[in-house]
């Protein structure tokens, strides 16, 4: 019994293959340092009924028109704004934050969701209210 625990034991050190010691890991010290980065402002968007569909509202007054009947024209538009807006903060990825009216048809706000997803945004929040 003896003879077989040596052997195992023999046949485990002559086999054993140990992984290779990190040797440079990426240190950054002092000054130098990378500074951390600046959050982006969030976009905020209001979605509201309008008679054609919905209206779209960007920042403070800018208002966009979705209707139901073509809704790639305005579509367009929201793509081009949130592309210049992106531009204009140097970031491309910027959360945006959509605050939804009851009132709003689920069909163009998925249409408006699947929109800024496909340009890029994976921060998409929904705000709700009490």
């Amino acid at each position: 019994m003896i003879d077989v625990i040596f052997l195992l034991l023999t046949f485990f050190v002559l086999t054993v293959q140990f992984e290779q010691p990190e040797q440079a890991l990426p240190l950054v010290f002092g000054a130098s340092a990378a500074q951390p980065a600046v959050e982006p402002k969030a976009m905020e968007f209001t979605i509201a009924p309008h008679e054609k569909g919905c209206a779209v509202t960007l920042g403070e007054n800018e208002v966009i028109i979705i209707p139901h009947a073509s809704p790639a024209v305005g579509l367009a538009q929201l793509a081009a704004h949130v592309r210049q807006t992106a531009a204009a903060q140097q970031h491309q990825h910027a959360p945006i934050r959509l605050h939804c009216d009851d009132a709003v048809t689920w069909d163009l706000v998925t249409k408006i969701y699947d929109l800024l997803y496909g340009l890029g945004a994976r921060d998409i929040t929904f705000v709700v209210k009490d």
